[in-house]
């Protein structure tokens, strides 16, 4: 009942994408451009925070937490297994992908959520606009037909309790 649900869901958005091929680009353009804006982010608060402060407890923060994330993410992802929604429903998803399973959670929206939260720690603003970038990720990568709610939800969770980490 759930799956049907999304289905039906998915189905009404991939036809407005279908239907509008400069919406679909846009679509394609925004999850390469999200995903780089967060990574850009991440490294410029590398660069400043590591050029100030290079043997503080700062690096460790900085470094440490997102790729604690990233590793316990792909190992969980690995371990589920779950498949996608491509996979599963007998969609077509509106940007090309080949990838299979490892749907559960979303690495991407994870690493947005706790580069977002770290960020938090140092510059409030990027922290926001990060994790704004990081909700839109997850929207669009729903749109897309590449994740469930669910695998997007529950990277947010995974990032944000990550990032909070931060903080200790």
């Amino acid at each position: 009942m759930v799956y049907d649900l999304y289905k039906k869901i998915y189905e009404k958005q991939a036809a407005f994408y279908r239907a509008h091929p400069a919406a679909k680009k846009a679509l394609e353009i925004g999850n390469h451009a999200l995903t780089a804006a967060v990574f850009v982010a991440y490294a410029l608060l590398c660069l400043l925070r590591l050029l100030r402060n290079p043997e503080g407890a700062d690096a460790l923060r900085i470094l440490a937490v997102p790729l604690l994330c990233l590793i316990c993410v792909t190992l969980l992802r690995k371990l589920i297994n779950r498949r996608r929604p491509y996979e599963r429903e007998d969609i077509q998803p509106i940007l090309d992908k080949k990838k299979q399973g490892q749907s559960f959670p979303s690495r991407h929206v994870a690493s947005a959520f706790v580069i977002g939260v770290v960020l938090l720690r140092y510059c409030l603003f990027g922290g926001i606009l990060v994790l704004i970038a990081g909700a839109l990720l997850g929207w669009l990568r729903f749109s897309a037909g590449l994740h469930y709610p669910s695998d997007l939800f529950a990277g947010a969770v995974f990032g944000t309790l990550f990032g909070l980490l931060a903080f200790l």
